[in-house]
């Protein structure tokens, strides 16, 4: 009898010894008593809860997990542990477990049975569907979350799971409750203009990304993403200033530099924008886009053999991008290497079979390359998928002078000049194919009438391909 009672009495000092140290959140000398309790007193519900919050506080997953369950076996209608056993299971890397013992816990526990009680625990279960991509789910669960307590984390997070549901009004309207929640947290703001940029309403994402900023000055995703869209709606310099703000606060991230080039680019800057780019590649190696762009900011620098190999570069990480195949047999074709540009515009023909570019480029540079046969069959190709192509009939036309056939030649550029018919170009190229045929007074008229159309500013006839920029940088969906 005196053993049993000193047994007790060792057992209750130990637990409230661990409770102490549990309150001074001395976990490991907490443990050591709730430990000894076990061993005094092996069927001991509260001790194996304790040692589990405990271990669980010192980042003891699996012994948590262990002492929660032993709970369990000795009281298995304490079903409220199955949540704490569910926590113990997401960090141990089974979140769809996880989850599922925390339906069971919020389906069958007393205590889960009141809104305010469980709203916690319905805002873990949303996280741990939004980590397995359950994104419906998540969203149910958020509601219930903020049935129980008024929460703008909870709104937040209801927010990005209706937008990956696909309800991006939805999403809206929860980030806008988050702000009326907590107006002094950057937090709702942000995320409202983010949801903003990402529909391209540039113009509505403008005050909530300052006031996000205005809130959180540090708030350097704010900073990016009010220079996007300020980029976006064609704002003169801020966006620069905007963004090198953001750079500075988190100089490590790649997007910001390639966008701040973007900007810089777009303001003529080519020096500027090469060295955001270069930057952007430093941090990321295989960032494609940023290559691409390098290369188009190169060759606004009449740097030739920089944008080249800023476009070899980008094919290199990704062989199947048509816009960097695009850009260098431009590039090559303006270098008149035309070998090189005939290989890369097929290239973009294999892999954009609808492209008209890629096959007037492939036509021409036959062309040029004096393959005149090759090329006939390219330029119809290039006219029968895009019948107003004026380019490819011209080309056509050209050709078939090359080889002599002046009917057909005078056939296609009939019908290039119905599409063009003041056009300067197709004027002075027609007359030189009169001159060919010897027709000297048609040939005059053309050359006259080409003189009078010469001042326009813009020739249709004229493709004067420019490069493809992707100056928009991707959006964080």
């Amino acid at each position: 009898m005196r053993t049993g009672m000193a047994t007790w009495l060792r057992a209750e000092a130990m637990m409230v010894l661990g409770k102490l140290n549990s309150h001074r959140k001395n976990y490991a000398k907490a443990i050591e008593c709730y430990r000894e309790v076990t061993q005094l007193q092996p069927r001991n519900v509260n001790a194996f809860v304790s040692l589990g919050y405990c271990s669980a506080s010192l980042g003891r997953h699996r012994d948590s997990f262990d002492a929660y369950e032993r709970a369990l076996q000795i009281r298995p209608d304490f079903t409220i542990l199955y949540a704490q056993l569910s926590l113990a299971l997401e960090k141990l890397g089974d979140t769809k477990i996880a989850a599922e013992y925390l339906e069971r816990a919020l389906r069958s526990s007393v205590q889960m049975k009141y809104p305010n009680d469980a709203a916690y625990w319905h805002h873990q279960l949303g996280l741990m569907y939004c980590k397995l991509g359950d994104w419906g789910r998540a969203a149910d669960s958020f509601r219930l979350a903020l049935k129980g307590r008024h929460s703008d984390i909870a709104q937040t997070n209801l927010a990005i799971a209706l937008w990956h549901t696909g309800d991006k009004d939805g999403s809206i309207e929860a980030y806008k409750r988050a702000t009326l929640i907590a107006p002094r947290d950057a937090y709702g703001f942000y995320g409202l203009g983010w949801a903003f940029y990402n529909l391209h309403r540039y113009t509505e994402a403008v005050a909530p990304l300052r006031t996000a900023i205005e809130l959180d000055p540090t708030h350097a995703d704010a900073h990016y993403h009010l220079g996007l869209v300020l980029f976006g709606i064609g704002n003169d310099q801020e966006p620069m200033e905007i963004l090198r703000k953001a750079a500075k606060l988190r100089p490590e991230h790649p997007e910001t530099h390639y966008s701040l080039g973007c900007a810089l680019a777009a303001q003529g800057n080519f020096a500027g924008a090469i060295a955001s780019y270069g930057e952007a590649v430093r941090l990321r190696p295989d960032y494609v886009d940023a290559y691409l762009n390098k290369g188009v900011a190169h060759a606004g620098l009449g740097q030739h053999d920089e944008e080249i190999e800023a476009f070899k570069t980008a094919l290199q990480f990704n062989p199947l991008d048509a816009a960097a195949w695009g850009n260098l047999a431009l590039t090559y074709s303006g270098q008149l290497m035309y070998s090189d540009a005939l290989e890369a515009f097929r290239k973009v023909c294999e892999l954009q079979p609808a492209n008209e570019q890629g096959f007037h480029g492939v036509a021409s540079s036959l062309s040029c390359l004096e393959r005149y046969d090759e090329a006939i069959p390219n330029f119809q190709h290039a006219i029968r998928l895009a019948p107003s192509f004026i380019p490819a009939y011209e080309g056509l036309g050209w050709t078939f002078a090359k080889l002599g056939k002046f009917p057909k030649a005078l056939d296609s550029y009939s019908l290039a000049m119905r599409l063009a018919p003041d056009s300067a170009q197709l004027h002075s190229e027609l007359s030189d194919v009169y001159e060919q045929m010897e027709n000297e007074e048609v040939a005059r008229q053309l050359r006259s009438r080409a003189e009078e159309l010469g001042a326009n500013a813009v020739d249709p006839a004229i493709p004067n391909p420019k490069p493809t920029v992707n100056k928009e940088p991707v959006p964080d969906n």
